[in-house]
């Protein structure tokens, strides 16, 4: 599976365990470098959500934000969705999200703090591609 099925622009709800009500903002995936990669721009509408962009390449994905954080994620695409992965000394995280139709994908985010023997929901996302 090809990272074209994400080309395009993709208004985003976020249900994070920290808030009480949906995070909302947009992402933005663009064919860069003659298509070596695929950018990805990310802004959210709320202050405690850092904007980001990222590199993604068919198994891996390279997460840059304004906090001067970055972080590298095995990546795994198919038809039926995508799924990602961090394994870090700090904690580890991972997401995935199925794809629902040409249009939305639906996914979930989890974290850890025993090197993946115990998972944490962290939030729910719905992604929509606009109009």
């Amino acid at each position: 599976m090809s990272l074209e099925r994400l080309l395009g622009t993709w208004d985003i709800s976020m249900r994070h365990v920290a808030l009480p009500e949906p995070v909302v903002g947009r992402q933005r995936y663009e064919q860069v470098l003659d298509g070596a990669f695929v950018m990805l721009h990310w802004t959210y509408d709320h202050p405690d959500f850092p904007n980001a962009i990222a590199f993604l390449e068919p198994s891996a994905f390279h997460y840059f934000d304004v906090r001067g954080i970055s972080r590298v994620f095995d990546l795994q695409i198919d038809d039926l969705g995508w799924s990602m992965i961090r394994r870090d000394p700090d904690f580890w995280q991972r997401s995935s999200a199925t794809f629902v139709g040409a249009n939305k994908m639906q996914g979930v985010g989890e974290n850890s703090h025993d090197g993946g023997i115990t998972w944490v929901h962290d939030f729910t996302m719905t992604w929509a591609r606009p109009g």
